[in-house]
């Protein structure tokens, strides 16, 4: 790996502009103020640079990226390609490869392509057509509860009936889809060592969606993807298969783990659960403390890899060809050049900015989605129990696993409380 370069130094054919280092403590403030593992490489107040060498779990070498601006720099530039990222020799920030043919792992035009065949079911009015059944199975799941496990018992199943009705799972197969995806990620037993015969069921299961779909493909996304590839030939049978795939994983892993983060966060800071759950404008208040919980606590703490196509300087580091590099979506959160009293949680915070659903032509298909999934499922649990409170100490909970790609408690157990007297425990 190269060294950085001399500040104000730039190549040539670079365009990019020199920045300031960011203050140090804001790297380890990203760490202190979460629960549970984050991986090891990720860096602290040692080093004050916007863009720092680490050394991957995979022993590859990545330029990671802390600061908001450069990051978002990074996510919008052309320069860097996610295609090369997925290639085999690239280098790799984790150990599980993603599928080549799958939407993130393409660059334009072939990410424009599929992306396009996708969207309409992501749209602000498609979502808004969602909002009513989110809502009726969030209060049906918290209904005549005074205990309930928020992960198992709420997170997970509100969140497979959200992607199921999206893609057009039969309502009989929300439970098998969410008992085989559990088992497949590792979202409450972390046992990753279990997971490859658990991968190919829930692979399987997949295959006779698709089937189904290709047979009667009805008015849902299912049906238009079958179509989109057994008519137009818009779409390759393997595109079809990993698009399915990852609409059905990352729709639904990242909801279940998103959600916890929140909760634990606002577990761990009673008075901004007490603002939340009085507010005299619920809608108004859980769509500002979403932006926040997004910004705090992000449920994936790291962009996909991406690769330079060419030499480059970036912040105040020379970037070669054919090297790697990664955004830290959690370090971008407390630049302090960005968020002013960023290690403080604020759920009235007006303008919480963040990284956590990416930028440019790889912005997450389904933030809008996330975003009212989780605006809906922190509105009716702060209806139901205002007083919510931890039944374990929030130190002791379980938690995925640092190299987990997606962060989250593997269980929540809590106490539904109408009284709003919650106390911080630890």
């Amino acid at each position: 790996m190269n060294h950085p370069a001399r500040p104000g130094e730039a190549a040539p054919d670079s365009p990019c502009v020199p920045v300031p280092p960011t203050p140090a403590d804001h790297l380890d403030l990203a760490r202190t103020t979460q629960r549970g593992p984050l991986p090891d490489f990720l860096p602290t107040g040692d080093s004050v640079a916007d863009v720092v060498p680490v050394v991957a779990p995979t022993g590859d070498h990545i330029w990671l990226v802390t600061g908001f601006g450069l990051g978002r720099k990074v996510l919008t530039d052309d320069r860097f390609s996610r295609a090369a990222a997925v290639a085999p020799t690239a280098p790799a920030i984790h150990p599980f490869r993603p599928d080549p043919a799958a939407l993130t792992s393409l660059d334009p035009p072939q990410h424009t392509r599929l992306r396009r065949l996708v969207n309409r079911s992501f749209t602000p009015q498609a979502v808004a057509r969602l909002e009513d059944g989110i809502r009726h199975t969030a209060r049906r799941l918290l209904a005549g509860r005074t205990r309930i496990d928020l992960v198992a018992q709420y997170a997970m199943p509100l969140s497979a009936m959200t992607i199921c009705r999206v893609l057009g799972v039969p309502e009989a197969d929300h439970a098998r889809f969410a008992g085989l995806a559990d088992r497949a990620l590792g979202i409450t037993t972390g046992i990753f060592e279990e997971q490859s015969l658990a991968r190919d069921a829930l692979r399987d299961y997949i295959r006779d969606l698709i089937t189904e779909a290709r047979r009667r493909p009805g008015g849902h996304m299912l049906g238009s993807l079958a179509t989109a590839h057994d008519e137009s030939g818009a779409l390759s049978h393997q595109e079809l298969t990993a698009l399915v795939e990852l609409l059905l994983n990352a729709g639904y892993e990242t909801s279940v783990g998103q959600l916890g983060l929140a909760v634990v966060a606002l577990l761990d800071h009673p008075e901004q659960w007490r603002l939340l759950a009085t507010a005299a404008h619920p809608e108004r208040a859980s769509s500002a403390a979403v932006e926040e919980m997004l910004r705090y606590a992000p449920v994936v703490p790291m962009s996909f890899s991406r690769v330079a196509r060419q030499d480059l300087v970036l912040g105040t580091v020379r970037i070669r060809a054919g090297e790697a590099v990664v955004v830290s979506l959690l370090h971008a959160g407390f630049d302090p050049r960005t968020h002013p009293d960023a290690s403080r949680l604020d759920v009235t915070r007006p303008h919480a900015r963040h990284l956590t659903f990416g930028h440019g032509a790889h912005t997450c298909l389904g933030a809008q989605l996330a975003r009212t999934q989780l605006r809906v499922a922190l509105e009716e649990l702060a209806a139901a129990a205002p007083g919510l409170t931890p039944r374990v100490p929030l130190p002791s909970l379980r938690w995925r696993r640092p190299e987990a790609v997606v962060r989250g408690p593997v269980a929540l157990p809590v106490t539904l409380s109408g009284d709003a007297s919650g106390t911080r425990t630890g």
